[in-house]
């Protein structure tokens, strides 16, 4: 009996933060997902934590691969992108669980339509309120206003924030934005085949705008597919600043720029 090729490859990091916490979301996932075909792939720093033990013995068809860069999520998510064998590939967060028809209308869009490229959900949380889950390609301002103290200080900056979380879309429709997250991202196969894989220069951050942005350039479309829901479980705020003095979101924010301005042939991806 020949075995049936999956439709669309989950591709998770564990976060050993919460170790539980990939119960309830694979709970969620199996029961949705008919009539889709999956394969779930965990990327785990340390396969040998006691919940991962219980998540083998619970999800037998689960596959965890051990990673010691499951702290560099761009390194993490192409090791599981390379294993895959399904005609979709997916990162999702492990605190969005999708609700019922959602991960048949991801498939069947993609399905009926071959120039969209990647896809992304409607996300709400427990109030049903839709939590801003695209974005504008990161301008220089955008990046200022997010992580230095002018997002406290400058006038203009609610407005160019809220054009960075495109708030005067109507999520309750679909679009095409610019930048889809990589908390719960649908990616053809072809795009890998044409694009590549993330580019893992970016080590924390910006992963996810960049390859929209190459996927938008190769002439792929994005598209926010506002009847396919998930449900956020945690509560997070999409304008919680995160301050520009590490090293390593200096270099994340700096490569962005570089490879949306200029395209320098030396810089990969």
């Amino acid at each position: 009996m020949e075995d049936i090729e999956p439709d669309l490859a989950i591709c998770l990091i564990h976060n050993p933060a919460h170790p539980e916490g990939l119960f309830p979301f694979l709970d969620a996932l199996l029961l949705h997902a008919d009539p889709v075909a999956l394969e779930i792939i965990v990327v785990a720093g340390h396969p040998d934590h006691p919940a991962l033990a219980r998540l083998e013995r619970n999800f037998p068809e689960v596959i965890i691969l051990e990673n010691s860069a499951a702290d560099h999520p761009a390194k993490a998510r192409n090791h599981a992108c390379r294993l895959a064998k399904a005609r979709y590939l997916s990162f999702w967060d492990e605190t969005l669980l999708p609700r019922p028809g959602s991960l048949g209308a991801l498939i069947r869009f993609l399905d009926e339509n071959p120039e969209a490229g990647l896809i992304a959900p409607r996300i709400v949380d427990a109030h049903g309120m839709v939590q801003p889950s695209v974005r504008s390609t990161p301008s220089l301002a955008a990046i200022l206003c997010l992580h230095t103290p002018l997002g406290h200080l400058l006038p203009s900056a609610p407005r160019i924030l809220r054009q960075h979380l495109l708030l005067e879309h109507d999520h309750l429709r679909s679009f095409e934005p610019e930048w889809l997250l990589d908390t719960c991202l649908v990616i053809r196969r072809e795009v890998l085949e044409d694009i590549g894989l993330l580019d893992e220069g970016f080590t924390a951050h910006y992963a996810d705008a960049d390859y929209c942005l190459r996927a938008r350039r190769a002439g792929w479309h994005l598209h926010y597919l506002a009847e396919a829901v998930m449900l956020q479980t945690r509560a997070e705020s999409p304008l919680a600043p995160t301050p520009l003095s590490t090293p390593r979101l200096m270099g994340d924010c700096t490569r962005l720029l570089l490879k949306k301005w200029l395209r320098p042939a030396h810089l990969p991806g």
